[in-house]
């Protein structure tokens, strides 16, 4: 039987696709096991990324660490992926196949980066839309970023619109070159505005 933190994660992805059940079922469920306020608390909350297909998903330990990192951090590359659960390269890359072939996680590739969404394809969404053309769909996300661009923008949100390119290579320590190369990859993607150095309003 699944252990209760990997039931509480299905049931989370599971409600991102049913929001209109869920006042109804709250109130059901605390009248019953006086669970309320939990429920409540999982039906209430959003994202860009919805999934499903669980009924595939066994309860691996590492498959169920997959999933619950990809619901919280959707489009995370391979590497960010490996590097946050602590993985070994050839036990992750197996269990990647495997939910992969049972349509529980989506791969795309981004920026020359392999992504992964949890959901098939048909169940993930991506800025309030189905993923049906997931390439250009997920290229408007902040998945699969170079350190350079990666930098860019963490450095926009905490420190506002700079001067110039310029400027702003000065404060990353980096060539004119790498920022004006990383800006203009963000430009082409949607990520940042094409006229000012700043983040696109849709991520904001």
């Amino acid at each position: 039987m699944p252990n209760t933190w990997y039931s509480m994660a299905l049931l989370q992805q599971w409600v991102r696709q049913r929001p209109w059940l869920a006042a109804g079922l709250a109130g059901v469920v605390g009248g019953v096991t006086g669970v309320a306020g939990s429920l409540v608390g999982i039906f209430g909350s959003t994202g860009i990324i919805s999934s499903g297909s669980d009924e595939a998903i066994d309860n691996h330990p590492l498959r169920c660490a997959v999933i619950e990192k990809l619901i919280d951090h959707p489009g995370l590359c391979y590497r960010e992926l490996q590097r946050s659960l602590g993985a070994a390269n050839g036990s992750l890359r197996h269990h990647l196949d495997v939910l992969q072939a049972r349509q529980s996680i989506t791969v795309v590739r981004v920026n020359g980066r392999t992504c992964y969404f949890a959901g098939s394809v048909n169940d993930v969404e991506v800025l309030g839309g189905p993923l049906s053309d997931p390439e250009r769909a997920a290229a408007r996300l902040e998945v699969g970023l170079s350190a350079a661009q990666r930098a860019v923008i963490d450095h926009i949100r905490e420190y506002g619109i700079p001067r110039s390119q310029a400027a702003l290579a000065r404060e990353l320590g980096r060539s004119k070159a790498t920022v004006h190369s990383a800006i203009k990859v963000l430009r082409r993607r949607g990520i940042m505005k094409p006229n000012i150095i700043d983040i696109a309003e849709h991520l904001q």
